[in-house]
Order: structure tokens, then sequence, then C-alpha cells
């Protein structure tokens, strides 16, 4: 049941972040710890994400700014490790709840998570930028929603900013999976759930992309905060049982 559910959640989260562009990847990863804890639900999520990110940053690779990737890849390693300490030291309920209460920001205050800076970012501001990435990674699992604008104001092209985030991603879902194998989890003992759920991305990024223009934005931006917030709030009452 649980490979199944991650398998046709990896397609539809995949059309949608496809169809939208809008952050299928948390849902995905909200989906997976319905069933297992946190800390294991969000490596399974980086190795399946990792797939989806690069394929698409090996697409794009001509578009993408290395300049800011070189800056922002310096401490997302050592980031990624100080996150897997915090969230393998939290009881798990509490790192559901914490979870949670992201995806409900996400969903509902995403502006919250947004940078308001100057149009353009001084380069080596992108360290720091590459250590919030790794550190949130690995805590809540997620750090698309927070660190994109940075890089979208380090690019000059909107190309440019999805080749360049795809392959940030790749980094930082890489450091993740690193961390947390150093920390003990298992790659292997997942295989099954990651395989159907990479070949679920891939699959949903082909229908998403033939679907592109055909659906209301807003209505999708519904669909998007309504799931979200019923998953979130199914892991708070799981925490609280």
């Amino acid at each position: 049941m649980f490979v199944v559910t991650v398998g046709v959640a990896a397609v539809a989260t995949s059309v949608l972040s496809a169809v939208a562009g809008l952050g299928g990847g948390v849902i995905l990863l909200t989906v997976i710890a319905q069933f297992v804890a946190p800390t294991t639900a969000i490596p399974i999520q980086g190795a399946i994400q990792l797939v989806s990110n690069s394929s698409r940053a090996w697409f794009l690779r001509r578009d993408v700014a290395w300049g800011p990737v070189g800056w922002s890849s310096l401490l997302v390693l050592p980031a990624s490790f100080l996150g897997v300490a915090l969230a393998t030291s939290l009881p798990e309920d509490t790192v559901r709840v914490v979870l949670a209460v992201f995806v409900l920001v996400l969903a509902w205050r995403p502006s919250v998570l947004k940078w308001r800076g100057a149009d353009q970012l001084p380069r080596r501001a992108m360290v720091g930028v590459g250590g919030l990435s790794g550190f949130l990674n690995t805590t809540v699992g997620a750090s698309g929603p927070v660190t994109s604008p940075f890089y979208r104001a380090a690019t000059a092209t909107h190309v440019a900013f999805v080749a360049t985030a795809a392959v940030t991603q790749v980094i930082a879902h890489s450091a993740k999976l690193i961390a947390f194998a150093a920390d003990g989890w298992s790659i292997t003992e997942h295989l099954g759930v990651i395989t159907v759920g990479a070949a679920g991305v891939v699959v949903g990024s082909r229908i998403g992309t033939s679907l592109v223009g055909r659906f209301s934005e807003a209505h999708l931006a519904i669909v998007f905060r309504v799931v979200l917030t019923a998953l979130a709030l199914r892991l708070i009452v799981t925490s609280l049982r």
C-alpha cells in the first residue's frame, strides 16, 4: 500500500509541478510522512527529488549560472549534517508538528517565506543561502520555497533561474542523503519505494509538460492549498495520538 501510494503521489505531484510550477515535492514529502517517521520520509523524498531535479538540470545545463551554484555549495554539506543532528535528536511527533506547521505556512502564507531584497543579490551572499538550503532540506525536508527567490535574484533570466535552481537542488538533495546515511539511514532498505517514486516523477513530468496551459493556475493553486492543508492537519492529528 505504501509503495503504491507513493508511486501514484509521485506521478500526480510531478504533473502538478510541471503544469503549475507549484511545490509538488512538498506534497510528496507530506504524503510519505503519513506512513513513516519524518526523518525517514525526508531522505526518501530527497532521493526521489534527486532524480527529478537531475533530469531538469541536465536538459537545461547550458543555462546554468555556475557562479551562484559555486558559492551556494560551500556550506550545504555541513549545514545538512547540522540539520540531521537536530532532526534526529527531537521526538518524532515534534518533527511531525514542525513539518506540518511549515507546510501550513507554505500553503496559506507563502509570502512569509519569500525574500524581499533588491533585484540583484551579491554572489557571495549565496554562501548563506546554500547553508540555509542544507539545513531546511534536512529538518523540514524542503528548501525551495524559501531559497528560490534568492536564486531568482541572482540569475538574469527565468530559464537561467530554473536551471540554476535545479542544479542547487541536486547538490542539496545529495548532501541530504549523505548526511542521513552517515546517521544510519540506509537507501537500500527503501530502494523499492524510491525506485517507484523516481519512475513516477519522470512519468508525471512527461504528462505535465503536455498539459501546460490547459488548466487555470488559480484552480490549481486551490488544489495545492487544499491538499497541503489536509495532509498537514493529518500529520498534526497523528502526532497528538
